[in-house]
């Protein structure tokens, strides 16, 4: 007689573990290998901007199982979006089957999934941690260093972005933001770069049609002043577009599957490295038109007839 071994099973939930006790008799009575778990337990991070991506519930990578079961989504919608996408890739079966059939979060709504897209994709961008508030105040301070940067995952415009400088703003803005992430709200910090100018390409198709520089948030943290002053930002329009700009813009948003595309370069002062940290559907483009006198929308038209 054959015998069928016991599947890995990983049972999740949104919010607290303990609404999964209820499981806990049942599975030691029938002797099965499951797991119970929050979408708190998940969390993952960028290595040497190598292309592996590996998804940690609880410490362990999820490719251990053989089955995830969604006991409870609520408004994690992220969280099972970045299982999901593990899973296909992996060939572990999601139950209920349509998890595994819907469409579900895009990555121009969820910056964890962008960013986990480009680290797959081999695109470079600052060191990442992704996980609870709780799991960044403990590990990203050892992980990239402080100062680090915290972002909500569905910041915009520069919103919703954090500077942390050591392990006691960590714990400040930890309970400042605890609130927002009990209903929903989810973060991922990074490394800072040094850089004193941000860039913003244009993208369409294969195509960088310009791009703007402007000055970074934080860069008076780490220039020095000139004569008692700190030196003025540049706000220029970059045309043509130096190919550096161009390679690595059109590749993260390829890497997101975005055909027109804001992608925002960091390029840090000393080394010249270059660092994504964003790539947005749908952005302006008025600056782009006005001092390039590129027809943007012609070009859009163009593109949109040959796809």
């Amino acid at each position: 007689m054959i015998q069928v071994r016991n599947k890995n099973i990983l049972i999740l939930t949104g919010g607290k573990v303990t609404k999964l006790d209820d499981f806990r008799n049942p599975i030691k009575k029938l002797g099965l290998n499951v797991q119970l778990a929050s979408f708190y337990d998940l969390e993952y991070k960028s290595t040497n901007h190598k292309t592996n991506f590996t998804l940690l519930v609880k410490g362990k990578d999820l490719k251990q199982y053989d089955l995830v079961y969604f006991r409870l989504v609520g408004k994690r919608f992220e969280d099972a979006s970045l299982v999901i996408n593990y899973a296909k890739k992996n060939g572990i079966k999601i139950v209920d089957k349509v998890y595994e059939t819907s469409l579900f979060l895009p990555s121009t709504v969820s910056k964890a999934i962008e960013m986990q897209k480009m680290i797959s994709k081999g695109v470079k961008i600052p060191l990442t941690y992704f996980g609870s508030l709780e799991k960044i105040h403990a590990k990203a301070g050892n992980l990239l260093g402080y100062p680090y940067v915290l972002k909500s995952t569905s910041g915009k415009k520069a919103k919703e972005v954090w500077i942390v400088k050591n392990k006691k703003e960590s714990k400040l803005l930890t309970g400042d933001l605890n609130e927002n992430e009990k209903k929903g709200k989810r973060y991922f910090a990074q490394k800072f770069i040094h850089a004193s100018q941000r860039i913003r390409t244009f993208v369409i198709g294969d195509k960088v049609l310009g791009a703007v520089t402007r000055p970074t948030k934080w860069r008076k943290l780490f220039i020095k002043k000139v004569d008692g002053e700190y030196p003025e930002g540049k706000k220029e329009t970059i045309f043509p577009v130096d190919k550096k700009y161009s390679i690595i813009s059109i590749n993260a948003a390829k890497s997101v599957e975005l055909d027109i595309a804001g992608v925002d370069i960091l390029e840090e002062d000393k080394t010249k490295l270059l660092y994504i940290i964003e790539a947005n559907a749908a952005p302006a483009w008025r600056l782009i038109k006005m001092h390039t006198k590129v027809e943007v929308e012609e070009e859009i038209l163009k593109y949109l007839q040959k796809v």
